[in-house]
């Protein structure tokens, strides 16, 4: 009997509940390098003071959403700000890099993660793909998992993958340790890269007569549109520049 009662009035605080009014979700951001919460505006003005510094050097910077976080009254997205060259500089470095084609790679003795050294002498015979790239770029990182994946496909073509940075040792193995990117790497090497270009990645691709037959900018990565991650690439132009070294 005593629980016949009570049934009105929980029917009735559960009408109740149903009809308080729920508090709409905030939205805010959070940089992978800092705790503090940003709202949309704060981030797009952060981006904006960003193109505005980096727009003689023709670099573009924008959010990306790498995570999201929903919890009951906040919505929070880890994102970070990348950079990537504009369409205008993209076309000024690719026409300076198209001289080269047709020449010698440059020679060079450089040192691999194991203290090893290399030379472009000992290539000589080999089939190369070398990537020009440092630790920090954005469109670097972006691109490295489908370099992986073309290496790995291209694992008994006995093509040798080569990645060159300026950046040391040290700070190459500490980047690895957090993102795999499977070439063999050649560091310490600010020299050999700054005599090709100051936009990165950059990619050659050089015959067995050391001979350049193409270069490249970055891969040609698709996104999706609400969240902004990648979601593949256009690797078409990568595998005829590999099929000019064979």
């Amino acid at each position: 009997m005593k629980l016949l009662r009570l049934l009105p009035c929980l029917s009735l605080a559960a009408l109740l509940l149903l009809n308080v009014p729920a508090k709409a979700q905030v939205v805010r951001y959070r940089n992978a390098d800092s705790p503090r919460l940003w709202t949309v505006k704060e981030v797009d003005s952060l981006a904006q003071l960003m193109n505005e510094r980096a727009k003689l050097a023709g670099i573009e910077f924008h959010a990306r959403i790498k995570n999201t976080i929903t919890r009951p009254d906040t919505i929070i997205h880890e994102y970070i700000l990348s950079g990537t060259p504009t369409r205008a500089a993209e076309l000024a470095h690719k026409q300076k890099l198209q001289t080269l084609v047709g020449q010698p790679l440059p020679p060079f003795t450089l040192t691999d993660l194991r203290g090893a050294k290399v030379s472009s002498k000992s290539l000589l015979g080999k089939q190369v793909v070398l990537n020009l790239w440092f630790t920090s770029c954005g469109p670097c990182i972006v691109e490295m998992p489908y370099l992986n994946q073309i290496q790995q496909d291209q694992a008994q073509s006995g093509v040798a993958f080569l990645a060159v940075t300026f950046d040391s040792q040290e700070k190459v193995q500490a980047f690895l340790k957090k993102r795999p990117y499977t070439f063999r790497h050649l560091v310490g090497a600010k020299d050999y890269c700054d005599q090709f270009t100051t936009g990165y990645p950059t990619t050659f691709f050089v015959d067995k007569s050391g001979i350049i037959r193409s270069v490249q900018g970055s891969l040609k990565v698709k996104y999706d549109r609400q969240t902004h991650q990648p979601t593949g690439v256009d690797s078409k132009e990568f595998y005829e520049a590999l099929k000019l070294i064979k």
